[in-house]
C-alpha cells in the first residue's frame, strides 16, 4: 500500500465522525466506578502519550522529520493514543448501549485498527528501526495485541 493522502483524510474524518456521534448520543462521563477509572486512565494515558511524543499527528502519515519513540507508554503499545480513545469511550457504550452508540463505537474501533495498520506500514517504510520495534511491542493492547 502506497501513501495516499485522501485515504488518510477519510480515516480521520470517519474517526472524528464516530467520536462526535458518541458524544452527541449520550452521556460523556461513565457512571460506574469501573467506567470512571477507565476514563481516568484514558485521560492519563493520552496525556502521557502526547507528552512523550512531544507532538502528535492526526493523520497517519509520518511527519517528514519524525523519529522513533520507544519509551513512555510506547514501550508497551505502539498506539497509546488510540488505546486511550477506546478506554474512554468503551464504558460509555457499555453503560448506555443504544444501537446507535454500538454502531458508532464499532465504526471507531474498526477505523482505528485500519488507521494503525496503515500507519505502521508507512512507519516501517520510513523508519529503519520500526520493524524491530514492532517485534518488541504490542499494537494496541499491552501484552496481547
Amino acid at each position: 500500500m502506497q501513501h495516499n493522502p485522501l485515504f488518510s483524510r477519510l480515516l480521520v474524518t470517519l474517526q472524528f465522525t464516530s467520536l462526535l456521534g458518541l458524544l452527541l448520543t449520550g452521556t460523556w462521563f461513565a457512571q460506574s466506578p469501573a467506567g470512571a477509572i477507565s476514563q481516568l486512565l484514558a485521560i492519563v494515558l493520552g496525556l502521557w502519550a502526547v507528552i512523550t511524543m512531544k507532538r502528535f499527528n492526526i493523520v497517519p502519515e509520518p511527519r517528514e522529520n519524525c523519529t522513533l519513540v520507544c519509551h513512555g507508554p510506547y514501550r508497551w503499545v505502539r498506539h497509546p493514543m488510540y488505546l486511550s480513545l477506546l478506554l474512554y469511550f468503551t464504558p460509555l457504550v457499555l453503560e448506555e448501549g443504544s444501537p446507535a452508540r454500538w454502531g458508532l463505537w464499532s465504526m471507531l474501533t474498526l477505523v482505528l485498527i485500519i488507521k494503525l495498520l496503515y500507519e505502521e506500514h508507512l512507519l516501517t517504510q520510513k523508519l529503519p528501526g520500526y520493524a524491530d520495534y514492532r517485534q518488541r511491542s504490542k499494537r494496541l493492547i499491552p501484552f496481547l495485541w
